[in-house]
């Protein structure tokens, strides 16, 4: 009876091409896991946007009449609420190109949903750095762990351009000032801070349709919101400047729709860029 078993060399072999097959079933399952990363990345931050537009729409829809309620404003490049809290990208280093990342800004009054309510507040949509985050209070303040994927280490890719958060902020009337500077509460009285939308923004631009029945870029902005009432480009629908027909052949200005485009990346490493845009109606504008 032959009782020969394997020699040395042809165990060699054996482990080799083991070791050969179960790196190639590795290297399958290691990029199968990314493409399924990738893929649900890019979907969840395809998702915020379509819902930070949504949402915008809809409060958009629920405006106050421009009749002395109103105090609706577009700014350019405004990147944040105050300038220690969003740097402005230098369009002059960019080639001077302001639509192809832009910062823009909107503020409006409007009876719309607030948390678990329907309360008449003011909204504001603007950008906050990548790197920054919002506290239970809404304030800005330095974000997690990069690497949970709570922010980014730098707000910029490495091209230079900028990375942001579509901020929704809410504020609501205030008896004792008399202007939209309180932060609003839900039904259980608990305060509401504001909405994080949409991650991974690279740009955030607004187009008003004008009396030329064309849509204008904020170059610049005809109603700005850091104009006193009254002022010339004050903001509209507050019943006081020229931009509501006060004054000697002053012509009130309405704002009848908006174009909103908001550029994306599935993620920190800016694989893929995706465009939205939408046209929204100002029913009472």
């Amino acid at each position: 009876m032959d009782r020969r078993g394997f020699t040395l060399i042809e165990l060699l072999i054996a482990i080799v091409l083991m070791i050969i097959l179960l790196s190639a079933v590795t290297m399958v399952f290691v990029h199968t896991t990314e493409v399924v990363n990738q893929s649900q990345a890019r979907t969840q931050v395809y998702t915020q946007a379509r819902y930070a537009m949504d949402m915008l729409e809809s409060d958009l829809l629920a405006c106050l009449p421009f009749t002395g309620q109103q105090q609706f404003s577009m700014d350019n490049g405004v990147g944040g609420m105050e300038s220690r809290v969003a740097i402005e990208p230098n369009y002059a280093q960019m080639g001077g190109h302001v639509d192809g990342a832009a910062a823009d800004r909107l503020i409006f009054v409007a009876t719309a949903q607030v948390a678990n309510t329907t309360q008449t507040a003011r909204f504001t949509y603007y950008l906050l750095p990548g790197n920054k985050a919002l506290d239970a209070n809404g304030n800005p303040e330095d974000g997690g762990d990069p690497e949970q994927g709570a922010t980014v280490a730098n707000p910029h890719f490495p091209d230079g351009r900028p990375i942001y958060t579509l901020i929704r902020r809410t504020e609501v009337y205030n008896p004792a000032t008399g202007q939209y500077n309180l932060r609003p509460v839900d039904a259980q009285q608990k305060p509401v801070p504001d909405m994080e939308l949409c991650r991974f923004v690279t740009s955030f631009n607004l187009e008003y349709f004008g009396s030329n029945m064309l849509f204008s870029q904020l170059s610049p902005s005809p109603f700005r919101s850091n104009i006193p009432p009254g002022a010339k480009d004050d903001p509209l629908g507050n019943g006081l400047g020229e931009n509501d027909g006060q004054g000697e052949n002053a012509i009130p200005v309405r704002v009848p729709m908006i174009r909103v485009t908001i550029t994306i990346v599935e993620d920190r490493q800016a694989r893929q860029e995706r465009t939205i845009q939408k046209v929204i109606a100002i029913p009472m504008g």
